[in-house]
C-alpha cells in the first residue's frame, strides 16, 4: 500500500463540481448548485470523515483520488456520491466493529470506501449539520460533547449520558469501549451521540471500565445543569467507588431521571398518514394510521400511534396482511397502560414485541388455514411509532423505515432486513458494496411468513428532547435516497411553521409517485412539539427520587433486547441462493405482479445467538431501471431555512 502522502491530488483549473446522484444524468454541477441543473434533483453532499490524517494543510481544497474533495486534512466532500466508494477484497480486522455493530446507526458510523492505493478508510454519519448552502456548519464535521454540554438543558444532558451508557455494552463486546472514553471522539447531530470512529481498547494500553467512565462524567458534572447537578456527582462517586457496577444500572438510574425532568415540559403530538397505489400498481398493498385523512392532535397526557404496513402476497394477501396488522395493534396499545408500577421501558418493550409476534402468527394461522405456500403467502412490513410525554417507541420489521428530522438533520433509524444488512453484521460486507449484491432486498423476516418463533421484532426507544418529526414510510419513497434528497423540502417547513402535516405529506407521495412511482407508497408523520411548562420552575432531582430503581430485580436495559444477536460465522448454514442481475440502485422494492419482475424465493435458515430461525422472504425487485422515471425538471424546489 502506498502512504497516504503519495495520493493523487488534482489541481483543478476552476472550482470541483459535484456529481449528480440520479444514475440517468451524472451532470456534473457547481458546488454553489443545490438543484442539478440539468434534471432537478437535489445535490446529495456525503461528507466523510478519514481515519487517518490523509493530507497537508496546503492540499486542502483540492481533488483528491480524483474525486474526494479535501475541506480539512481528515474531513472530504465525495464529488461523485452516485458511483460506488473503492472497497478492498479481504476486509481488514480494524474494520469488522463497525459492520458488526451496524444496527446502532447512527451512533456508530458506517464505513463509507477505502481511497485509493492506501489502507486509509472513509466513515459516514447520515446527515452531518450543514448551512443552506450545503457548507459545514461545524468545522470540525459534527460537534464534540464538550462543546455543547454546559449550553444544554437537563434533558439533553441525560439523554447523551443514557446514549452512552447503552452503548456501554455493545461497544465493550467487540473490544472498543474506550471510545466512550475519549471525549474527542464523541460528537452530537441533533439529539443522538454519534462516536467520531472507534478506538481499540488495546490502544495506549486502554482499560476500560466503569470507574473510568465516571472518572470521565465527573468532569463533565460541574458544567452540568444545577436541577441534575447533585444527582449526576452521586451517580459518579457509585461509579467510582464501584456501588454501580453494571451499564444497566446506570440507564436505569438517567430513564428514571428523564421520566422527572419531563414532567416540567410540555409536549404535544400531530399525526398525519396517507397512502397511494402509484402510477403503475392497479391495487394498493400498503396501509397506514391513522386513517382519517386529518391531522390528529395529542396532548401529552395521551398516547399518540401512528403505523405504516407494506404487504406482500399479491392482491387480497399482502393488503388483508398490511390491513389485520394494523388492526391488531391499534387494538392492543389500546389496552397499553404508562401509569401502571410496571410500564417501565423494559416492560412496555417486551409488550410491544409481544403484540408484534401476536399479529404475526394470527398472518401466519391464516396463510396455514387457506393452505398458501411460499409466494403466496402473506405478508407484511411494520414500522410503528408509539409516543407519550418525553418518550417514542419504535417497532420495525421489515424494509419499511423510519426516519427522524430536525431543523439540521435527517436520519434513518431503522436498519432494514435484508440480506445486504445482514451480510455487513456478518462483517463479509461494506454496506454501499453489499447493496450492489443481485439478491441485496431479499427481505429476512416480515409478519405472517413463518410463526413468532422464527421473528425477532426490532424495537428501540428514544428520548424527545427538542422539536423533530418521525418520518414512517414504505419503500415507495424511500428507495433511491428519496427522502434524504427532499427532507429539506418537504419535512423541514413543518418544524419551521410554514408548513403543515397535509402539505408535507402530500409532497413526499408527489415525490414518491413522480420520482420512484414503481410501488404503492405511504406515509405517517408524527410531529412533536417540546416546551418548558410556564408555571413549573425548574425542578432539583436528587438521588433518592431515583435510586428506588436499583432495587428492581427485573433491571434491564431494553437496548440488550431490541437488537438481534449478530450470528457468527460458524451460526449461519450454508445456503443457495438464486440470482438476478440487480439494478443500480440504493434499495430493492416490491414488485409481486408485474410482468417484467424478478421475484426470487431465498430459502435461508440462520441460527442466531439465542436459537432464532430467520428467513428469507420472496426477493422483492425494483423494475427494470429502464423504466424508471427519467430526468424532468422538479418543482420541489422550494427549501425552507430554519428560523
Amino acid at each position: 500500500m502506498e502512504r497516504a502522502s503519495k495520493l493523487k491530488t488534482s489541481m483543478p483549473n476552476s472550482e470541483p463540481k459535484i456529481q449528480c446522484s440520479n444514475i440517468h444524468c451524472l451532470t456534473f454541477n457547481t458546488r454553489a448548485n443545490r438543484f442539478c441543473s440539468r434534471c432537478k434533483t437535489p445535490l446529495v453532499r456525503r461528507y466523510l470523515w478519514a481515519m487517518a490524517e490523509v493530507v497537508e494543510g496546503e492540499r486542502v481544497g483540492n481533488l483528491i483520488s480524483d474525486r474526494y474533495l479535501a475541506i480539512d486534512r481528515r474531513i472530504f466532500l465525495d464529488t461523485k456520491p452516485g458511483i460506488q466508494p473503492q472497497t478492498p477484497k479481504e476486509i481488514p480486522a480494524k474494520i469488522i466493529p463497525y459492520l458488526q455493530l451496524f444496527p446502532y446507526f447512527p451512533h456508530i458510523p458506517q464505513v463509507y470506501g477505502q481511497f485509493a492505493r492506501t489502507d486509509i478508510w472513509l466513515l459516514e454519519y447520515g446527515t452531518v449539520p450543514t448551512k443552506k448552502t450545503g457548507e459545514l456548519i461545524h468545522s470540525q464535521l459534527i460537534p464534540e460533547i464538550t462543546t455543547l454540554w454546559q449550553k444544554a438543558t437537563p434533558l439533553q444532558q441525560l439523554h447523551w449520558l443514557q446514549q452512552i451508557a447503552k452503548l456501554w455494552k455493545p461497544l465493550k463486546d467487540k473490544d472498543v469501549a474506550s471510545t466512550l472514553l475519549n471525549p474527542w471522539l464523541i460528537r452530537i447531530n441533533a439529539s443522538f451521540v454519534q462516536l467520531l470512529q472507534l478506538q481499540a481498547d488495546t490502544y495506549q494500553d486502554e482499560n476500560p471500565s466503569l470507574q473510568k467512565l465516571g472518572k470521565l462524567w465527573s468532569q463533565w458534572t460541574q458544567y452540568a445543569s444545577p436541577s441534575i447537578q447533585g444527582l449526576l456527582e452521586e451517580l459518579c462517586v457509585r461509579l467510582e467507588t464501584r456501588d454501580i457496577e453494571k451499564p444497566k444500572e446506570i440507564v436505569a438510574i438517567l430513564d428514571k431521571a428523564l421520566e422527572i425532568c419531563g414532567r416540567g415540559q410540555e409536549y404535544s403530538y400531530q399525526i398525519f398518514a396517507s397512502s397511494d397505489s402509484g402510477p403503475n400498481r392497479p391495487h394498493n398493498e400498503d396501509a397506514s394510521y391513522p386513517t382519517d385523512k386529518k391531522i390528529i392532535n395529542v396532548p401529552s397526557t395521551e398516547k399518540s400511534l401512528a403505523i405504516v404496513c407494506d404487504g406482500v402476497g399479491g392482491h387480497e394477501g399482502g393488503e388483508i396482511a398490511a390491513r389485520e396488522t394494523i388492526d391488531y395493534l391499534r387494538q392492543k396499545i389500546e389496552e397499553l397502560s404508562f401509569e401502571n408500577q410496571d410500564s417501565n421501558p423494559t416492560n412496555i418493550v417486551k409488550k410491544l414485541a409481544q403484540f408484534t409476534n401476536e399479529a404475526n402468527d394470527s398472518i401466519s394461522k391464516r396463510n396455514d388455514l387457506e393452505k398458501r405456500q411460499e409466494r403466496q403467502r402473506m405478508g407484511t412490513t411494520l414500522v410503528m411509532a408509539l409516543a407519550k410525554a418525553h418518550e417514542v417507541y419504535l417497532t420495525h420489521v421489515g424494509d419499511s423505515r423510519i426516519y427522524y428530522i430536525t431543523h439540521t438533520s435527517c436520519h434513518q433509524v431503522t436498519v432494514d432486513d435484508d440480506l445486504a444488512s445482514r451480510e455487513v453484521r456478518l462483517g463479509y460486507a461494506i454496506y454501499r458494496e453489499a447493496l450492489q449484491y443481485p439478491s441485496a432486498g431479499a427481505l429476512i423476516q416480515a409478519l405472517g411468513m413463518r410463526d413468532s418463533a422464527a421473528l425477532h421484532p426490532n424495537i428501540r426507544r428514544l428520548i424527545i428532547d427538542r422539536d423533530c418529526v418521525f418520518l414512517l414510510c414504505s419503500d415507495g419513497l424511500s428507495d433511491f435516497e428519496r427522502v434524504e434528497q427532499y427532507w429539506r423540502s418537504a419535512v423541514l417547513p413543518v418544524l419551521c411553521h410554514k408548513a403543515d402535516l397535509t402539505r408535507a405529506a402530500k409532497m413526499l407521495m408527489k415525490i414518491a409517485n413522480e420520482k420512484n412511482g414503481h410501488d404503492n407508497a405511504t406515509v405517517a408523520l408524527v410531529y412533536c412539539q417540546i416546551k418548558p411548562k410556564s408555571e413549573a420552575a425548574e425542578t432539583v432531582i436528587s438521588w433518592s427520587e431515583v435510586s428506588s430503581v436499583l432495587d428492581d430485580a427485573l433491571l434491564e436495559s431494553e437496548i440488550d433486547s431490541s437488537i438481534d444477536p449478530i450470528p457468527t460465522t460458524e451460526e449461519v448454514k450454508a445456503e443457495e441462493v438464486k440470482t438476478e442481475e440487480k439494478p443500480n440502485s440504493s434499495s430493492i422494492s416490491k414488485q409481486n405482479q408485474s410482468n417484467s419482475l424478478k421475484i426470487i424465493i431465498v430459502g435461508l435458515s440462520i441460527l442466531v445467538g439465542t436459537g432464532l430461525l430467520a428467513y428469507f422472504l420472496p426477493l422483492k425487485w425494483m423494475t427494470n431501471p429502464d423504466n424508471i422515471p427519467k430526468p424532468s425538471p422538479d418543482p420541489l424546489q422550494e427549501e425552507i431555512t430554519p428560523e
